[in-house]
């Protein structure tokens, strides 16, 4: 007698390894997804830091202080279009949010947090 079918236990065997598969995939691409968001969060903070230091630069400013968005995008060294990728919100959301500048052996570090990756918003 000829057996042209695929028994119970082989069907069961197959449907788990495909389950497993998927699942292993699913994870990695999420992984994959969240580590986009948190690069897409350092290079918007990073923007901001960067146009904090351009402004203590053409302001002369020579010690520890803190500026703010709304200075910011008046000085046109951040545009409103900017768009804090965790929230999708506009920068101009976040007009009164500080950006600090630091002094230390003459050199100045500018520094800004996403609120949404610190916890406040």
């Amino acid at each position: 007698m000829k057996n042209n079918g695929f028994t119970l236990v082989e069907l069961i065997i197959t449907i788990t390894l495909i389950a497993i598969i998927s699942v292993s995939i699913g994870v990695s691409i999420n992984g994959m997804l969240s580590r986009q968001e948190e690069d897409q969060a350092e290079q918007y903070a990073k923007d901001i830091a960067d146009a904090a230091c351009v402004y203590a630069e053409v302001n002369d400013i020579t010690t520890n202080s803190t500026v703010t968005i709304n200075e910011l995008i008046s000085a046109g060294l951040l545009s409103k279009d900017l768009i804090n990728p965790i929230s999708d919100r506009p920068i101009t959301d976040y007009n009164d949010n500080e950006v600090t500048i630091t002094w230390s052996n003459n050199e100045k570090t500018c520094s800004y947090t996403v609120p949404e990756l610190s916890g406040n918003s």
